[in-house]
């Protein structure tokens, strides 16, 4: 008769845990001095994503390296396909960017219930390197773009910056392939609504967008765009300007990398990061699917 000592079970659960750890805690190390080959491909990308999301180099450049660790932390749980072993990425680098918009106002929560707070001085940024990250969050900034939902800008990000396939943006939001290409189409709506607006007020002419837009440098708010749409829709003047200027087409067709550029990650900056994770057992890690791939952490189950 086989004996099922809690004694036996406590000592091999610890053993487990203690290897695993240490494995954890060799590979952090091996990652911290340099990150695969086989990650090199997708750094920009990853980075480009999570910087559009948190829109802060240093939060971008950490939640990049999060998505590394995490992915060794898998070992050889990853999927063998390229096409979706590069959407699970982009989904580890989502649930970075979750995590980290979560932690952030928790930290400003806090703060604010706070009488008073003290803490270490945050390093200064020299002006030159302020100065190139303004420029670079300028070239994420996407007009036409600006009558879309979060979700739906999301999946045009993925799809027209990134170049991720119907199939692999489903897999990133966790949808399924019908609900991808239904977001994408109503997505893409929006952008050529907005083109059209734009192209409308490019050409001008018309006193009731001169109105609208004013004398100075156009800013288009949500506001203003749904104010300049509805005004195409009822202008016959305007809608014909629009439809000579803006061909109907799938907005990602007439788009280039130039257009819609994807930034280099910093290569030394992510270095750093990846010497200072947390280890592994304060380390907050995500729930995964049955297909490997994580969970958003407002998922009731992911939460479970």
């Amino acid at each position: 008769m086989m004996s099922s000592s809690p004694e036996t079970s406590t000592r091999t659960t610890g053993a487990h845990r203690a290897h695993r750890e240490a494995r954890d805690r060799g590979a952090a190390r091996a990652l911290a001095r340099r990150p695969p080959a086989r990650y090199e491909p997708y750094l920009d990308g990853l980075f480009t994503y999570c910087l559009s999301v948190l829109c802060d180099h240093d939060a971008a450049t950490a939640a990049l390296g999060d998505v590394l660790a995490l992915a060794e932390r898998r070992g050889q749980r990853v999927p063998d396909a390229a096409g979706d072993r590069r959407a699970w990425l982009y989904a580890l680098a989502r649930w970075a960017c979750l995590r980290k918009l979560t932690e952030a106002k928790q930290k400003r929560q806090s703060t604010h219930a706070a009488t008073r707070t003290t803490g270490p001085a945050e390093p200064a940024v020299p002006d030159d390197v302020q100065q190139r990250r303004r420029r670079e969050l300028s070239l994420l900034a996407w007009p036409e773009a600006a009558g879309t939902t979060p979700e739906q800008r999301e999946a045009l990000e993925l799809a027209v910056r990134h170049h991720l396939a119907a199939h692999e943006i489903a897999a990133v939001l966790g949808k399924d392939h019908a609900a991808a290409r239904e977001l994408l189409a109503t997505a893409a709506c929006e952008v050529e609504r907005t083109r059209a607006a734009l192209a409308v007020v490019e050409a001008g002419g018309c006193p009731g967008v001169a109105r609208l837009t004013g004398e100075h440098q156009l800013v288009l708010s949500a506001t203003l765009r749904r104010e300049l749409v509805r005004h195409v829709d009822d202008c016959p003047r305007c809608r014909r300007t629009a439809e000579r200027a803006v061909p109907g087409r799938w907005p990602g067709a007439g788009i280039t990398p130039a257009e819609l550029p994807v930034l280099e990650a910093p290569r030394a900056e992510l270095h750093r990061a990846l010497a200072h994770l947390p280890r592994a057992r304060g380390a907050a890690l995500p729930r995964y699917d049955r297909r490997g791939f994580p969970m958003d952490p407002k998922d009731r189950a992911a939460r479970r």
